[in-house]
Order: structure tokens, then C-alpha cells, then sequence
């Protein structure tokens, strides 16, 4: 079994989180990519600033990630969480799972962005086209 996680600056590179948990023993290979919308709220968004406290952050995610892998049984799990200011489109979560089968890995990848959401703290504050934000 593999386990990373990391919060970064620098643009996600899912092709190499695929290619790390593309393995013989796993016939699924769950990639999901989260990008900043156009949209939130019923207002425009330019782009979104993420921030946090990175050891504590990672800290948490890992926690996430190692529940999440041993409740499912799956053998790979690769996230990234990016910070800094992020325009519209970019990504700001790449999530790689594998498993043997398909269902262990769409549920670990759902249940790692659900419980990431609610824990782990990482923070936004979105910017509209306006010049207005919102937390």
C-alpha cells in the first residue's frame, strides 16, 4: 500500500500521480481533478485564494486519506492539495486512488473529498470579477 499527500504551490501534475499508482495488481485507477469554477453563490469568481497552516494541513489530510484507504481496502492513494491564488480553471485537488476493483476506489475518492471539506483546514477566499471577495 502507498499513501502521499502534500499541499502545494506549484500547478498539479495528475499524469504522474496516475502514474504512480498504475500498478499490475490494481485494474482501477480513479483520477479526479478539482478546478475552480466560474461561479459560487450566485456571484462571478475571478479566482480563489487557498491558505493554511501547511504541517497542520498535511497533518490532517494524511489522516483523511489513511481512514479513508483503510475503510475501503484499497492499495494506492495519492492527493494534492494546492494553495495560493488560483484562477479560474486551474486545479486545486488532484486525487489518485487504486484499487483491484472499481467500487473500493470511487468510494475511498469520494470519501477522501467529503471528509477533506469538512477537517482539514485549509482555507479559501474567493474573489469576484468585481473586485469583491467573500470567505
Amino acid at each position: 500500500m502507498t499513501i502521499a499527500v502534500h499541499v502545494i504551490e506549484e500547478k498539479i501534475k495528475l499524469e504522474d500521480l496516475v502514474a504512480k499508482a498504475t500498478t499490475s495488481e490494481c485494474g482501477a485507477v480513479l483520477s479526479f481533478l478539482g478546478v475552480v469554477r466560474d461561479h459560487a453563490d450566485g456571484k462571478s469568481v475571478e479566482s480563489i485564494d487557498y491558505s493554511c497552516y501547511r504541517e497542520m494541513a498535511q497533518k490532517e489530510l494524511l489522516k483523511v486519506v489513511e481512514k479513508s484507504v483503510a475503510a475501503c481496502g484499497v492499495a494506492h492513494a495519492f492527493v494534492l492539495h494546492r494553495i495560493g491564488r488560483l484562477a479560474v480553471g486551474e486545479a486545486s485537488l488532484g486525487l489518485v486512488v487504486a484499487s483491484p476493483h472499481r467500487r473500493e476506489s470511487f468510494e475511498c475518492g469520494l470519501m477522501i473529498i467529503d471528509e477533506l471539506k469538512k477537517t482539514v483546514p485549509i482555507w479559501k477566499k474567493e474573489f469576484g470579477v468585481d473586485g469583491s471577495y467573500w470567505v
